[in-house]
């Protein structure tokens, strides 16, 4: 594996750190692989390192390239910076799909809290707009988004049949970014017909990030962390699975709209 930090606004220090496995060798069969784009959270006030690196690397397990995107934050975060910092990693990874080993259609994008507005926005709108969206206890409701930075767009006005599929998860008891946060965009996505999954789970602190242990010091139930495996159980499902022999079909998920 190889790893390198690029800079891709030094004003405002937003830098993408791409970790790249090989498609050759005893991967030659791989070819190109998927991708995860990692938006960590931090109220557009800083980027967590506890939601960037560790939360790439059982996405790396699982054969994907990972890229962690420190976006524009705090006295730099004016929107659209972060939009327009997330729309320059996803072209400048489509640009070098070949040399870095995977399919620029299968690019997910993964965000927490702020990050996971940025994610939402991202599958909502943004001209590149990813294959799929996991969200892990993300800013949807206006009240929360204005309090992080006043102007900028609610994600779940903006949900339209071509929203990226989506998988959301969050805990009942969060204090900071409240449970309906992922109900109100679930319940968007679901009078849209975009296919999608979420998980509340019973408790846990917000911020939680992968789940472990190391990166917890509240009470946060074990099930939490499962949304780990089971993101990339649904990601096999949505892009199609990574085998020996390279990417396979996606199962192909009913569209179902509902009235309100």
């Amino acid at each position: 594996m190889h790893a390198e930090v690029l800079t891709l606004n030094a004003d405002r220090n937003v830098t993408l750190t791409a970790y790249l496995q090989p498609a050759d060798g005893e991967f030659a069969g791989v070819g190109a692989r998927p991708a995860v784009v990692i938006l960590p959270g931090g109220g557009y006030s800083y980027c967590s390192d506890r939601e960037a690196d560790p939360v790439a690397y059982p996405f790396l397990a699982a054969g994907y390239q990972a890229f962690v995107l420190r976006y524009s934050t705090g006295e730099h975060g004016a929107w659209p910076h972060p939009l327009d910092d997330y729309e320059q990693a996803m072209a400048l990874i489509a640009d070098n799909a070949d040399a870095w080993h995977l399919d620029p259609a299968k690019v997910a994008v993964i965000g927490f809290s702020a990050g996971g507005h940025l994610a939402a926005v991202a599958a909502t709108t943004a001209r590149h707009r990813p294959a799929a969206a996991v969200l892990g206890y993300p800013v949807i409701r206006p009240d929360i988004v204005d309090a992080c930075q006043p102007g900028m767009p609610y994600p779940a006005e903006h949900v339209t049949a071509d929203t990226a599929p989506c998988f959301l998860f969050h805990t009942r008891d969060d204090e900071t970014t409240v449970v309906e946060n992922t109900l109100l965009f679930a319940t968007a996505l679901a009078g849209a017909g975009v296919p999608f999954e979420a998980h509340v789970y019973a408790y846990g602190s917000h911020g939680f990030s992968t789940g472990a242990a190391h990166l917890n010091a509240r009470p946060l139930t074990p099930r939490a962390r499962s949304w780990v495996p089971e993101s990339i159980a649904w990601l096999d499902d949505v892009l199609g699975p990574l085998t020996a022999g390279g990417i396979g079909e996606p199962v192909r998920l009913a569209v179902t709209r509902r009235s309100s």
